[in-house]
């Protein structure tokens, strides 16, 4: 609007100086000129020009608001494409976290860790996942200062379980390119897994500190226990050495399997420990009622006698209501003033 306005003062100006112009030439030319009809030219002039000023602001009025909804309509294209480029940075911080999480995956998988590692960390979600809180405990650390990744516990006893394991070769096995490299980086897995089965179990199984006469080799994938069951070393399977030294290869699957065996086995211990408890409340509970039955025997002999002084009650009760009736029939008779005479016979 502001711009409306100086245009009609521009106009404004500019039709004082067209009607100054065309006065002095009128004057110049015709000097003798009628000062009425002069008058009626610039009366004309002038509502010429107010007229196209008039439609002139009016089109300027059309043009301004057209511009106002351009603008209006561009904030909001502006605000959109700017919540568009939000989203499109939310999605592409979420790739990142998502690569650079991927990439710590990978750093777990390259090396065995004391803690921390991705076999660990399966470890620990699965087993509070599937058991109580009370029924495992991580980073059991016995006298002699080894610290075993988890232990369950059931009757008393601990089952140990070992999840640092070595997976460098395994990764050898998978980047092989060639039958030769294959067969090298298979030899030399075995030769791990063997070594890593041999420290499991001189190290976990001490039944002196109340463990049980076995403990768990957790392979922390299936891709990784197939090979383990597959492969062999010194001409004899991996899985029957495992075996024989007392330790059990189990992968998540078998994991969760025999987890699910063990939290039964805690719920029928916990049975079994509160039978002689429940027995006792059972024995208690025979005797309360017991008790309840012979009281509730004596409510009923004194029930019975209450209703029988009831009934008693009742027919003493009418008897002394027929009574009282008598005595007032007796009260409404007329007196009879002649004297009466009873006879009585003699025996």
């Amino acid at each position: 609007m502001e711009n409306i306005a100086a245009l009609l003062l521009v106009l404004f100006a500019l039709f004082l100086g067209v009607a100054g112009t065309l006065a002095l030439s009128r004057r110049r030319r015709a000097p003798d000129l009628d000062p009425t009809a002069l008058a009626a030219q610039m009366r004309h002039l002038s509502d010429k020009i107010t007229s196209d000023t008039s439609l002139l602001a009016q089109r300027l009025e059309g043009i301004d608001s057209r511009l106002n909804e351009t603008q209006v309509a561009g904030q909001g294209l502006a605000r959109d494409i700017f919540g568009r480029l939000g989203d499109v940075q939310q999605a592409t911080t979420a790739v990142a976290e998502q690569a650079r999480q991927f990439t710590s995956l990978q750093d777990l998988l390259k090396a065995p860790k004391a803690r921390g590692g991705l076999g660990e960390a399966m470890l620990e979600e699965l087993l509070s996942q599937v058991l109580p809180p009370q029924a495992f405990e991580c980073q059991h650390r016995f006298t002699s200062g080894v610290i075993v990744d988890a232990v369950v516990i059931a009757g008393g006893r601990k089952i140990c379980i070992d999840s640092k394991f070595p997976l460098a070769n395994f990764h050898a096995i998978c980047d092989a390119k060639t039958d030769a490299e294959r067969t090298v980086a298979e030899r030399a897995f075995a030769a791990d897994v063997d070594k890593h089965i041999g420290d499991i179990s001189s190290r976990y199984i001490v039944p002196d500190e109340g463990t049980l006469d076995f403990a768990v080799m957790y392979v922390p994938a299936e891709g990784v226990y197939a090979e383990v069951l597959r492969l062999s070393h010194r001409k004899r399977p991996i899985f029957e050495t495992a075996i024989e030294s007392r330790v059990v290869p189990m992968s998540p699957l078998t994991m969760y399997g025999y987890l699910q065996t063990v939290l039964f086995g805690l719920k029928c211990l916990r049975i079994e420990e509160n039978a002689e408890q429940i027995l006792d409340h059972c024995g208690r509970l025979r005797q309360d009622m017991e008790r309840f039955a012979s009281e509730y025997d004596t409510l009923g002999k004194h029930l019975g006698n209450a209703f029988a002084k009831y009934g008693d009650a009742t027919r003493s009760l009418d008897r002394f209501r027929s009574k009282l009736d008598r005595v007032v029939d007796f009260a409404d008779e007329p007196a009879d003033p002649s004297p009466v005479f009873e006879v009585v016979s003699g025996d």
